[in-house]
């Protein structure tokens, strides 16, 4: 088969990684090209056998057209959109193209205008339109009301994860710092400043063998970084910025932390998970699709809450390891790579009519 995964861009998001994910798990048993609108950091992860293209955005109809061209020309028979802009795209291309069309939704979308909400009812209704997935179930709630899709047509597929292992124990006297760490954007609805204010009530608790790590980037990074000085707990701060390679951190790290207020299926959390590491999150999206509370980890409601739970958390090496042991297994269960790829495998050919 010949695939295009399309997305808006190459810069780091969990959409835009689980794009470039997908394109590499099926380049060695498919021809797969990569569509997308803006280069970015991720693009040095995309494997040598996927076709990368750059597609210029000028607008609907003049972009569905420069696309419909190139299913054409390269003869593409299913399109695995991503985002808002490219399922639009991909279900304007496959009009004139026969080209069997795959929506994936990944984040909410809770301002998009009457004519927005129309065009997509319509769309979803288009024949090429075969399949609309959403990266968890209160997300394909959210769109289903808003949007008024055709649930013949939804499913749930969850992101999946890369990694694979464990941190390895360090003994040492006097014993070696806790390690606290957030992966993502650094951005407001991220509420990266929460994590400052987490180091300091570790401070005020007499909690002082710590260290967070804050890895990403953002418009946000520099207000997180002020706040810090401010607070006076930047010694205990360290801003790695966006790294390619983040397993080195997640070996590092002894709890995972996410401040978010917003979040669909979260894969820095799912690979906390595959590398048995608890995670403390709120309550937002897909969150307790990945973290069981009381077991992997823990869901707050709260800042109180979240500051507790990681305090406690802290001072408990046996709840710390069970909960991460807990979380490896749930993960390896509900988000390994082998269980993803046999999901859109079987999707992929079902959509082709191949049997």
């Amino acid at each position: 088969m010949k695939i295009a995964i399309f997305v808006s861009s190459l810069k780091f998001g969990g959409a835009e990684k689980q794009a470039v994910l997908d394109a590499n798990l099926f380049a060695g048993e498919h021809e797969v090209f990569l569509y997308y609108f803006e280069d970015g950091p991720l693009k040095s992860a995309v494997s040598p056998q996927v076709r990368a293209e750059r597609i210029e955005k000028q607008g609907y109809l003049d972009t569905a057209s420069r696309l419909r061209k190139r299913i054409r020309a390269n003869r593409i028979g299913i399109i695995h959109a991503s985002l808002f802009a490219p399922c639009v795209l991909a279900a304007l291309a496959a009009l004139f193209t026969g080209a069997r069309v795959i929506w994936h939704f990944h984040s909410h979308e809770y301002d998009l205008p009457l004519r927005s909400k129309l065009a997509f009812n319509l769309l979803s209704r288009a024949p090429g339109v075969r399949k609309i997935l959403f990266v968890n179930q209160e997300l394909m709630a959210h769109f289903s009301s808003a949007l008024g899709l055709p649930p013949r047509k939804m499913a749930v597929l969850y992101n999946h994860s890369e990694l694979n292992g464990m941190r390895e124990m360090e003994e040492g006297n006097p014993p070696r710092p806790l390690h606290l760490g957030y992966v993502g954007r650094v951005v407001e609805l991220k509420r990266v400043h929460y994590l400052v204010e987490l180091a300091g009530f570790f401070v005020k608790n007499n909690f002082t063998n710590f260290r967070m790590h804050i890895v990403g980037d953002g418009e946000a990074l520099n207000e997180a970084k002020g706040l810090a000085r401010a607070r006076e707990v930047q010694q205990y701060i360290s801003f790695h910025g966006f790294q390619p390679d983040v397993a080195k951190y997640y070996r590092l790290f002894d709890i995972f932390v996410n401040p978010s207020s917003e979040e669909c299926l979260s894969i820095a959390m799912i690979d906390a998970g595959m590398m048995a590491l608890p995670t403390v999150a709120f309550d937002v999206g897909g969150n307790n699709e990945i973290v069981l509370n009381g077991k992997t980890g823990y869901i707050v409601n709260n800042t109180g809450d979240f500051f507790q739970k990681c305090l406690l958390l802290a001072r408990d090496e046996g709840i710390r390891r069970s909960f991460g042991l807990a979380a490896r297994q749930h993960c390896r269960s509900q988000f390994s790579r082998e269980k993803h790829a046999e999901k859109l495998r079987e999707l992929y050919m079902e959509i082709a009519d191949v049997h």
